[in-house]
């Protein structure tokens, strides 16, 4: 049976367990403290798995004359056209479909407690940075102590990668012991990918809890449906017509987004892009068929920056606060100029994890100087919506970017076992 199906049908009986137990304290209690658990063992397996399969992906890269530089400018490329066209293509869709976003419960009451919102959201994104700099006073602690960013990840095993390139006989067997080792992360990746269906259970069951424990969604059916529109056109014309174009029409865009539908569901549900690598690294290397160095150093840099549904989902949320409050449509300058601060601000979206359409909204807003007296907060209420959103399509736009890499490097492998993940 196919992961994604696994995930969807485990998301389901979340769901029915949900409805069928949400009076039960034991129950939600219970549920929300094995999501927490699973999210917390998602993340641990991550950064083992990135550094290992980076450091031994640079080395064998680095063995070959400029394949190296043109992994990291081909997912710069990448990043920045992905953003920027789904952005565009979010104000497009607003225009035509014009709706309000929906007040919600989590709009505050007072200035004080709007300031004091702003205030820790502006302090926590200053510590985050700090913490994800692998240059700042004692950068081994950071790598050590990350706790949601790949960024000292990647640029420790980028460090490690290169002292390990097998150029002498006395380095080759470090090179080969670690690219066995990464070879043994792929299978641990690939295990994971296939019980991570358990773990599914749990994080749905909280995640339709917090969607219908705050009550936004029964009465925001228009936002919803604007939502919906946007996601069909992002999956089925923009991102293919991207991917066909920056490939040359050499592979079916289609089968490879159906290829990556469990990574996009374990990334919609968790909304977190951490709990989804393994089962990002197994899409990427078993369905697409790719080889195992272009994944190991492409996949953690898309994941990082590469954050073109964020920037999609948050032009989106933007506009519509913008004519919730004002009451009238906001001007095409207006809709451009939000579509390309949401990009702006999505770069660095990655320091927060879970939120990411918050940040960029709120950002956004302070790029422009827009001030909506608080009313960006009102996103909290849907965040595990629109943020899972955002996450799954950042998700496949990472599977698609190494894709579209190994494309233009010439390094398909065979497909063992066909699609079967």
């Amino acid at each position: 049976m196919k992961t994604w199906l696994t995930y969807l049908a485990a998301a389901a009986m979340g769901l029915a367990f949900e409805l069928t137990f949400r009076d039960s304290l034991f129950f939600v209690s219970s549920m929300n403290f094995m999501a927490d658990v699973v999210m917390k063992l998602g993340a641990f397996i991550v950064f083992p798995l990135a550094f290992i399969t980076m450091a031994s992906g640079t080395a064998s890269l680095s063995r070959r004359r400029g394949r190296t530089a043109f992994v990291w400018l081909s997912t710069l490329f990448w990043a920045i056209l992905t953003s920027l066209v789904l952005s565009l293509c979010a104000a497009l869709v607003f225009r035509i479909l014009p709706t309000a976003f929906p007040a919600t419960s989590t709009t505050p009451s007072s200035a004080d407690q709007y300031n004091s919102l702003y205030s820790a959201l502006y302090s926590t994104t200053a510590s985050r940075l700090v913490s994800a700099n692998p240059l700042s006073f004692n950068a081994f602690l950071n790598f050590v102590k990350t706790g949601d960013c790949l960024i000292p990840v990647i640029l420790l095993s980028l460090i490690f990668g290169y002292a390990l390139r097998p150029t002498t006989q006395v380095i080759r067997p470090a090179y080969i012991t670690l690219n066995s080792i990464s070879e043994a992360m792929f299978r641990l990746a690939r295990l994971v990918a296939r019980f991570l269906w358990i773990g599914i259970f749990f994080l749905s069951g909280s995640w339709f809890y917090s969607i219908f424990k705050d009550g936004s969604v029964h009465y925001s059916w228009r936002f919803l449906i604007l939502c919906i529109v946007m996601v069909l056109v992002v999956l089925f014309v923009a991102i293919p017509l991207i991917f066909a174009l920056a490939t040359g029409f050499r592979r079916n865009p289609y089968k490879q987004i159906s290829r990556l539908l469990s990574a996009a569901v374990a990334s919609f549900f968790s909304v977190n892009y951490l709990f989804s690598q393994s089962t990002l690294y197994t899409d990427c290397r078993t369905n697409l068929g790719i080889q195992k160095n272009i994944v190991s150093t492409s996949l953690p840099l898309h994941s990082v920056l590469t954050k073109g549904g964020s920037a999609f989902v948050s032009t989106m949320c933007t506009c519509s606060l913008i004519y919730a409050i004002n009451g009238s449509l906001p001007t095409v300058l207006q809709t451009v100029t939000v579509a390309f601060a949401c990009t702006l601000v999505s770069f660095i979206s990655c320091v927060h994890a879970g939120y990411e359409v918050l940040f960029c909204v709120s950002f956004a807003l302070g790029l422009l100087d827009l001030n909506l007296s608080g009313e960006e907060f009102s996103l909290i209420g849907l965040l595990p919506l629109i943020n899972g959103i955002a996450l799954m399509i950042d998700t496949m736009l990472a599977g698609l970017g190494t894709s579209f890499t190994a494309c233009h490097l010439k390094s398909d492998c065979d497909i063992v076992g066909g699609d079967t993940v």
